[in-house]
Formats: C-alpha cells, structure tokens, sequence
C-alpha cells in the first residue's frame, strides 16, 4: 500500500487511459533542472509517438522543486505530481514513482539531465522490441567529474565480489522494465541500494536484461547527490542482503 503520507496531487485515474510507457522521475532539489528535463522529455517522446506518463516525484525538496512539478503538471495531464513531504532516500523516491506508474511498461529516469531524452526514448524502444525483460542504460561515456568517476569505479569493482551480475554499470539508469518483470522485482531498498538489488534479483530470476550505451554528460546546474558516504552505504548494504540470502 502507498504511504499515506504521500501526497499525489491528482484523482484516482483508474478508469482513464492506461498509457504505454509510465516513467518515474524522482527530483530532491532540482529545481534548476525539473523544467528543461521535463519539457526535454515531453519533446522527445512525442517525437517518437509514444505513449507516455510522467510521474514527477517530488522527494521531500526543499526548494521550488514541488511547486514547479505542480505548474508542469496544470499545463499537460500526461505529467502527475507527487509529493513525499519528508524525503527518506533515494530508493524510496523511485518506489513512490513506480507504485503509481500504470503503463503496460514502466522504469524510472534521474532527473538530472545528464542522459539526454532522446537517449532515454531508445532504452524504451529497445525494451519495446519484445526480446527482453528489461533495459537500462550503459554509460560508456562519462563526464560527471573525477570524484563521481572514483566512487563508481570502486563500487563496480567490489560489487561482482558479492554478487554474480554481469553488468558493468549496475547503477545506469534509466532503467525500464515489462510490467510483468517489475512485478517479480518489487525492489525494497530505500536508499542508494536499490539499483544494485534490482540487478541482483533481475539475475537470479533470469531476466533477459538489454544494455543500451550511452553518454553520461555532466551536470549543468544543481547538486550531485552522490557522496563518499554513498560508498559505504554500498558497502554496508552489500554485506547485509548478501549475509540474509538476498541472492
């Protein structure tokens, strides 16, 4: 069940249109960025002729970041709102997004616009192909700046030590999926561990998993979220699902 707590903006949709596509955009005090990768997103998937829903999760900002996803949403009912008053993680952001995507496909995108749109419309189109279960990004080029890059190397190197996935970017994202594979997924972790435990369990039920490389541009404005702590947090996470089976 969806935290009470949550604040979705609109009413309950369920006799509406059920669109193709949802993608879930968590934003933790984007306001410099939610505006061009919404309208970004907007142009490319009508580009495509895609049938898409935005669901804009305002994750306990503490700036403008609500109030504008509130002014995109009055402008274009593809967009919904939502709202987490108190932000508890990066991993519960996405979950909160992804409770309320309804399409026959669903993932979820950072909002950050460092992966171009047009780049996240082909991870779609590559999902949609039929072969797979699920498709993400694979970031062959990076331009986030050396401490990012450090922390990301060192979480790629230790990670297969725990786990048996093979990917070489377990964290890339956007990250899509077959409504069916999310079903069997039903990612938990609140915080920065929930890519790695969707791989994790992608693996051990043997989904068909398509990586789509792209390039990974650097930030504009706002603030990377990303922080040496993250790597302990990974780490400390591993061990944890690791020694209680999780895989």
């Amino acid at each position: 069940m969806v935290d009470e707590r949550i604040q979705d903006s609109q009413a309950p949709r369920a006799s509406e249109h059920i669109p193709e596509l949802s993608l879930a955009i968590p934003l933790y005090n984007e306001e410099e960025n939610v505006r061009s990768v919404v309208q970004a997103l907007v142009r490319a998937f009508e580009a495509a002729q895609v049938d898409y829903e935005l669901i804009l999760v305002d994750n306990g900002s503490q700036d403008a970041t609500g109030e504008i996803i509130e002014e995109l949403a009055r402008e274009n009912p593809r967009l919904v709102p939502v709202h987490i008053p108190v932000n508890e993680g990066y991993g519960w952001g996405i979950i909160t997004g992804l409770r309320h995507c309804r399409g026959r496909y669903l993932g979820y995108a950072w909002g950050d616009n460092q992966v171009r749109a047009e780049d996240v419309v082909r991870i779609f189109q590559r999902l949609r192909q039929g072969d797979v279960d699920m498709a993400k990004s694979l970031r062959v080029q990076r331009h986030d700046g050396w401490q990012r890059l450090i922390i990301t190397r060192v979480y790629n190197t230790i990670f297969p030590l725990f786990f048996p996935v093979h990917s070489a970017d377990v964290n890339g994202c956007p990250k899509m999926f077959t409504r069916a594979a999310y079903e069997a997924i039903r990612p938990q972790s609140k915080d920065w561990f929930l890519d790695a435990e969707i791989m994790i369990k992608a693996h051990r039920l043997g989904l068909r998993i398509a990586e789509v490389p792209v390039i990974f541009y650097p930030r504009t404005s706002g603030k990377s979220k990303v922080r040496w702590k993250t790597v302990w947090e990974f780490i400390r996470n591993m061990i944890r699902y690791r020694l209680r089976g999780g895989i």
